[in-house]
């Protein structure tokens, strides 16, 4: 009998040898602006803040789980000691004291940035809006999502002899539209020139 735990597909890589693939999509709350999390949370528990985060009350919170249920992005996770639901709350204590939240600050690659997407000054602004690179996942589920990613640019296929298929990537562009929409075949381009 396998185990099971909660994002225990994200360390999963896929295809086959010698065209395997695997990258990191560090995915967190999506502080969505139609969060589906909220709006199935039978204690109101859970409210979209004016600062555009989606915040947990805890001491309502009944864990009942709906919100887990209903989140496309799967972030809620059930905490059994204290029973009740919890997710990213962006680090708000940090955003309010002008710090950038953790996962900005301590990302070794400088992969992550912060910032508000209807800035013009801002890099958010301009990956999603200038350069168009950055795209929601799932924009499909109608939640309007506020975390936007890169998608990743994939090495090509190895054909049976090894050399190399400069037509075909070996990541799918089938799995990559499923998870960022069609728009990621404009941004892989981009990303290519």
């Amino acid at each position: 009998e396998g185990r099971w735990a909660m994002n225990w597909d994200e360390d999963q890589g896929a295809g086959e040898w010698p065209n395997s693939y695997y990258f990191y999509l560090p995915r967190i709350c999506n502080h969505c602006t139609h969060p589906a999390c909220a709006e199935a949370c039978p204690t109101g528990a859970l409210q979209k803040g004016e600062n555009g985060l989606v915040l947990r009350n805890e001491d309502v919170c009944m864990g009942s789980r709906f919100c887990m249920e209903a989140c496309p992005y799967k972030k809620i996770y059930f905490n059994p000691e204290r029973h009740v639901a919890q997710q990213c709350i962006g680090c708000f204590p940090r955003i309010e004291a002008g710090v950038a939240p953790a996962c900005v600050r301590q990302c070794p690659g400088r992969a992550v940035f912060t910032g508000f997407v209807n800035d013009p000054e801002s890099t958010v602004y301009r990956m999603v809006h200038e350069w168009k690179v950055a795209l929601p996942l799932h924009p499909e589920a109608g939640t309007k999502p506020n975390v936007y990613y890169v998608p990743p640019l994939s090495p090509y296929r190895l054909n049976d002899d090894m050399s190399i298929d400069y037509e075909t990537p070996r990541i799918p562009n089938e799995y990559l539209e499923s998870l960022f929409g069609p728009e990621v075949h404009d941004a892989l381009g981009i990303l290519k020139s």
